[in-house]
């Protein structure tokens, strides 16, 4: 196996307030797998971004789909140490991971996924879902990201 040196953090994008507690914190289901999600190797995977630099965050903020921005509720930006906590806990031994994934036509240098194996059963992924939502450090939106700079 190559040795990644993987960023501290990785941002979830949030497509809309769906996603969103009345509060603005994360729900749950931001970090479901779903099985349109799983692939040939054994995992299922959910997209994300490294902040590998400061541009990062405002390039995923920034990211369009059809035209229109894909995450209009922001970022949810997690650290690692978070993901690599919940996966030494007995409950989840092991069936957690992450890995850096550039898309095909290499437009988001960012872009990697948070990978669950395929047979975890879904009440045991939506306790890892929750248990990511909770490790999420903070949120951060277009319109917070503007009134920064």
């Amino acid at each position: 196996m190559i040795n990644i040196d993987y960023p501290d953090n990785c941002l979830k994008g949030i497509p809309n307030r769906d996603f969103l507690f009345g509060d603005g914190t994360i729900a749950t289901h931001l970090f479901y797998f779903e099985s349109e999600d799983a692939r040939e190797d054994g995992w299922k995977e959910q997209s994300i971004n490294w902040e590998d630099d400061e541009s990062a965050i405002d390039f995923t903020l920034n990211q369009k789909k059809d035209g229109d921005l894909q995450f209009k509720a922001g970022i949810a930006i997690l650290p690692r140490k978070a993901i690599d906590r919940i996966n030494r806990s007995p409950m989840v031994n092991g069936v957690l991971s992450y890995e850096r994934k550039r898309t095909e036509n290499n437009h988001n240098p960012y872009h990697g996924n948070i990978l669950l194996k395929n047979d975890v059963i879904k009440s045991k992924m939506k306790q890892i879902a929750a248990s990511l939502a909770l490790g999420v450090d903070r949120r951060q939106s277009k319109v917070d990201r503007e009134q920064i700079t």
